[in-house]
């Protein structure tokens, strides 16, 4: 039995919610577990956390600039201290296994239980594992991997185990009406559901201001989620279109994607992975400037088992409104797309992340 855990994890929304799911599980099978998050200082974990009421302690931790930086000189001071720190919370609190979900954040803490000799996991939601995975990867207990294609990334693979990317439990599939209805729009009606993540995305937006009216006038009706820097232009551009909704930020997306016949996106893990859940219709525009091109990675991985489309992001004035309105029309490629994407999925994945994590703990006692 595990009564105390520890969940090192921060800075994006993939790296956090897999973990809240999994902590969530722990408490069903555990209701007096003793469970800390370690996050970074002034990152977003300081805010979805508590919000999921769990207690944080945050280390001041940056990554490794990519190119040589005299910043990477700090980076490397505040890694020193931030390992100093990382043992000492963990001494005091003294947990029975600390979970990492990768990130720079991970790094320190994951690397200070080891030389506690606390048993440690690793997971990595991306196709292609990030810096602190690979190098956490040859010491860790055990490796969770979301895509089996990953293996070939890491040297060691005895400790390796596939389980799929725990998705929040919170989200709901609705009836398409009862979703399209949220936003006042017609049932009856294609949907096409855009966003860019809680930020938006310039790029996409930009394109779908070029030929939203045309997709209106083919029937097509929109969701759009703008985020905070885009919204007032595009608000003023739109100019109360029938047809097209645009918000700042939908907090309820469960009705966005229930309401969807096709979704364009970014290729963060998260979001794949709750579309993934969902079953959606979806083409993918990776961020090109994501670290190690991942999200284009994540895409690629879905696309090759015909559960998605990709358009690069510098394609996207080219081939946007051909292949949303070619798509968007074909039934039988949304329902091919919709099944295949369904593969991805396991609404059993964090149960079976806190079943792992407590077979090691056990064993590792006997």
């Amino acid at each position: 039995m595990i009564n105390k855990i520890v969940f090192a994890t921060g800075g994006t929304g993939g790296h956090i919610y897999p973990a809240i799911a999994v902590a969530d599980e722990m408490k069903k099978i555990n209701e007096n577990i003793e469970i800390k998050f370690i996050g970074a200082k002034g990152r977003i974990e300081e805010k979805i956390v508590p919000q999921n009421g769990y207690e944080l302690e945050t280390i001041d931790i940056s990554g490794f600039k990519r190119s040589l930086s005299y910043k990477n000189i700090l980076t490397g001071i505040k890694t020193i201290k931030a390992l100093g720190l990382s043992k000492q919370i963990l001494k005091d609190f003294n947990p029975d296994v600390v979970f990492g979900t990768g990130g720079f954040v991970s790094g320190p803490v994951l690397k200070s239980a080891r030389r506690l000799k606390i048993p440690i996991v690793v997971q990595e939601g991306n196709f292609y594992p990030g810096v602190t995975v690979k190098l956490l990867s040859p010491v860790a207990d055990k490796v969770i991997l979301n895509f089996k294609g990953s293996k070939k990334f890491l040297k060691r693979q005895d400790n390796i185990e596939v389980i799929s990317y725990p998705v929040r439990e919170n989200l709901k599939r609705y009836d398409k009406s009862e979703a399209l209805r949220y936003f006042g729009l017609d049932s009856n009606k294609k949907t096409l559901f855009v966003f860019g993540g809680s930020q938006g995305a310039k790029s996409i937006n930009s394109a779908i201001v070029k030929c939203f009216k045309n997709f209106v006038s083919a029937g097509v009706q929109i969701i759009w989620q703008t985020g905070e820097s885009d919204f007032e232009s595009i608000s003023n551009e739109v100019s109360n279109q029938a047809g097209v909704k645009v918000l700042e930020y939908i907090d309820a997306i469960d009705y966005a994607y229930s309401g969807a016949d096709l979704v364009l996106c970014r290729a963060g893990i998260s979001t794949i992975m709750e579309l993934a859940s969902f079953g959606s219709a979806v083409i993918f525009v990776p961020y090109p400037e994501a670290s190690e091109n991942h999200q284009e990675k994540n895409a690629r991985a879905i696309v090759e088992k015909n559960a998605a489309e990709i358009i690069l992001d510098k394609d996207l004035n080219e081939k946007l409104e051909s292949t949303v309105l070619n798509l968007i029309n074909s039934s039988i490629k949304l329902d091919e797309m919709r099944a295949n994407i369904k593969q991805f999925a396991d609404v059993k994945a964090a149960s079976k992340i806190a079943g792992l994590l407590i077979e090691l703990v056990n064993s590792l006692k006997n």
